[in-house]
């Protein structure tokens, strides 16, 4: 039997469990928790992308001439390369844009998600600094 005059404190670890809700932290900081989810996740992302570049930067290096070398075959007429950009549009679930405008809508995401972003190219840095 519990004496009625005892309270039982929670442990180290079911109180770090409740700190590490993504509710709580949200309602600390006073953000939304998608927000808050949104910079986790792009951050993980960017910082993945930032080790990964560092470590295998001499695969990374060598795609790239390859990507460069078809570019100048195709400048050269040797070769012939086409993208399908509809089907890329389709699969990616993106409305198809007139002329392309991949870089305008990139900068677009950019300026509504910034606190995203900056999640990103942060740790994208700090990615390439610990690979």
């Amino acid at each position: 039997m519990v004496n009625a005059g005892q309270v039982t404190k929670p442990s180290i670890i079911e109180s770090a469990k409740e700190y590490m809700h993504p509710e709580f932290i949200a309602q600390k900081l006073g953000v939304d928790k998608n927000l808050l989810i949104d910079i986790g996740l792009y951050g993980a992302i960017g910082f993945i992308l930032g080790f990964l570049l560092k470590k295998y930067s001499e695969y990374f290096i060598a795609c790239v001439i390859v990507v460069v070398g078809l570019v100048l075959l195709q400048q050269f007429d040797y070769i012939s390369l086409s993208i399908n950009s509809a089907k890329i549009d389709e699969l990616l679930g993106i409305p198809s844009m007139p002329g392309n405008e991949y870089g305008a809508f990139l900068l677009a995401w950019i300026k509504s998600n910034v606190i995203a972003s900056s999640s990103f190219a942060i740790s994208f840095l700090i990615g390439l600094k610990v690979g």
